[in-house]
């Protein structure tokens, strides 16, 4: 498996779960709360890739000549949509008041997660069942981390952007699916 590659693709997935994150520490300031939001956002974004690989098992044999091609379509399309998210992003502090309203936001912010796990195996060399499950799980850690880390300084500090956090993802999404089309 392609660590570097691994790493990276859990930065960028995890760029939309930080910035919501940041929104959310300004608008509550909980440390539980922290805690709850940066565990069910790790967690989606391990779940998620996984159903993404199991739709994409189904099709393999049909693309297997074409699938870094495939993979830089779908991480390009994600990228571009990541940047035009981040422009559009309200930062006047995000209050999630439930268990429920919790569970949308991480569904949300990892359904680039669902897609990316479609060309996973071509984007990180996650072939084996055991290098998917190291990738998710690294995908699931990053997030983790990155989303306490944004809920902790979305509480400190309010005027912090949460813009830039999704359009840094989005580039590191096109760069990887640059960098798969011409590793080819």
């Amino acid at each position: 498996m392609d660590y570097v590659s691994a790493l990276a693709l859990g930065l960028a997935l995890a760029m939309d779960a930080m910035a919501v994150s940041v929104t959310c520490g300004m608008g509550n300031g909980r440390k539980t709360q922290a805690l709850q939001t940066a565990f069910l956002f790790g967690i989606f974004q391990m779940i998620m890739p996984v159903l993404g690989w199991s739709i994409g098992k189904v099709g393999s044999g049909i693309i297997a000549e074409f699938d870094h091609i495939i993979a830089f379509g779908i991480l390009l399309f994600l990228g571009i949509k990541m940047l035009s998210d981040a422009k559009k992003q309200d930062i006047s502090g995000m209050t999630l008041s439930s268990t429920k309203d919790l569970v949308m936001a991480a569904v949300a912010v990892s359904i680039d997660a669902l897609a990316s796990g479609i060309v996973l195996p071509v984007s990180v060399k996650a072939f084996t069942v055991m290098q998917m499950m190291e990738a998710v799980i690294l995908i699931g850690f990053v997030t983790f981390v990155l989303s306490l880390a944004g809920y902790a300084a979305g509480m400190k500090i309010s005027r912090i952007k949460p813009q830039y956090a999704g359009m840094t993802g989005g580039a590191v999404l096109i760069l990887i699916g640059i960098k798969t089309l011409v590793a080819g």
